[in-house]
């Protein structure tokens, strides 16, 4: 429900929701919009099929989001995305305005840092990361 809430807000919203970047976003929307598709997600909620929550892990990250710009020397971004997930936190593709870090690697992309700045969001390097993971 919380995507179909945001599709048909706004694909801003939808950049909130862990794995969903603006080509994505873009996406979504464009399928909520078609009139088609909404009639069907009704036929699904009325025969009963609509998809479960996923339960959501608790640790010291929990209520944290982050993004990752650059490459990072000590693992890949798929290994840091895995472990923020299993220690509660929210691994994001973009940074959105609940972004609340975004990690630097070798080379920071101008526009993530762009936008991290524009939300306020805390930029760290790698070992900053690295010693939030310990």
């Amino acid at each position: 429900d919380k995507i179909v809430d945001a599709a048909i807000k706004s694909p801003e919203e939808l950049y909130e929701i862990e794995g969903i970047g603006e080509v994505v976003a873009r996406s979504i929307t464009e399928w909520f919009a078609s009139e088609i598709n909404i009639q069907l997600l009704d036929k699904f909620r009325g025969l009963g099929v609509w998809p479960a929550n996923e339960q959501t892990k608790t640790g010291p990250l929990t209520g944290k989001y982050f993004a990752i710009t650059g490459s990072l020397a000590g693992m890949s971004r798929e290994v840091a995305a895995d472990t923020i997930r299993s220690l509660g936190g929210v691994f994001q593709p973009s940074v959105g305005k609940n972004t609340s870090y975004l990690v630097y690697g070798k080379k920071i992309g101008a526009s993530k840092r762009s936008k991290a700045e524009k939300f306020g969001t805390k930029v760290i390097d790698e070992a900053a990361f690295l010693e939030m993971l310990d």
